[in-house]
């Protein structure tokens, strides 16, 4: 009998991992292959501008491993400085029937603090770091690392204006898939833009897809 990690998954020698950062496509199970476990993140919402005409941080984009099998939805951008700046709301994750893993929902990003207040927001995290700084003083915000799921930095405000809201994380799974198909369609979720202004926010970090391929 084979050894086992500690969610049941039998140890391989020899596992092989394939990493998706973008785009949309099919992925074929390589032969041979009896088990997989997937990692996957929606992508980031941006963060919102600073000051009284700063716009709305973009929403990111899903990441789905087969069609509605899988599915972390991205999070959302936050808001301008031009309205009460509140932080974009996290992606959502479920896991199918069956199907035995992890599922979180992303972080929710950060509201600016009162009238005048000069610092912008931190994005939320994704449980794989990389959310962007918020903007300090009349500064932009920093967008998220790629392929991350964190939520953009907000945009700082002025002396007489207010910071923008962060961005939401994508939500995020680690699914073990014990009986694969052939293939799958995926789609990586894209970052969410940065909002505008004369301090904008900062991008949200991209989604991804890491499979981790176990053999007999």
């Amino acid at each position: 009998m084979s050894a086992k990690d500690l969610l049941g998954i039998p140890r391989s020698p020899t596992p092989t991992i394939t990493l998706i950062t973008s785009g949309s496509s099919v992925y074929s199970t390589p032969v041979g292959v009896t088990y997989l476990r997937i990692l996957m993140v929606g992508g980031g919402g941006g963060g919102g501008g600073g000051s009284s005409s700063g716009t709305v941080g973009g929403n990111g984009g899903s990441t789905t491993f087969g069609t509605s099998f899988l599915t972390a939805t991205g999070g959302v951008g936050g808001n301008g400085g031009n309205t009460t700046p509140s932080g974009g709301a996290g992606g959502t994750a479920t896991l199918p029937r069956g199907i035995t893993g992890i599922a979180l929902s992303g972080g929710s990003g950060g509201g600016a603090g009162p009238a005048s207040s000069d610092n912008g927001v931190n994005g939320a995290c994704s449980p794989l770091g990389g959310a962007g700084g918020g903007g300090y003083g009349q500064a932009p915000g920093v967008a998220a690392a790629t392929n991350s799921g964190s939520g953009g930095g907000s945009g700082g405000g002025g002396s007489s204006t207010q910071a923008g809201g962060s961005g939401g994380a994508g939500g995020y799974i680690h699914a073990n898939i014990t009986t694969p198909a052939t293939m799958y369609s995926y789609s990586v979720g894209a970052a969410g833009t940065a909002g505008g202004g004369p301090y904008p926010g900062g991008a949200g970090g991209s989604g991804v897809i890491l499979i981790e391929e176990y053999y007999t």
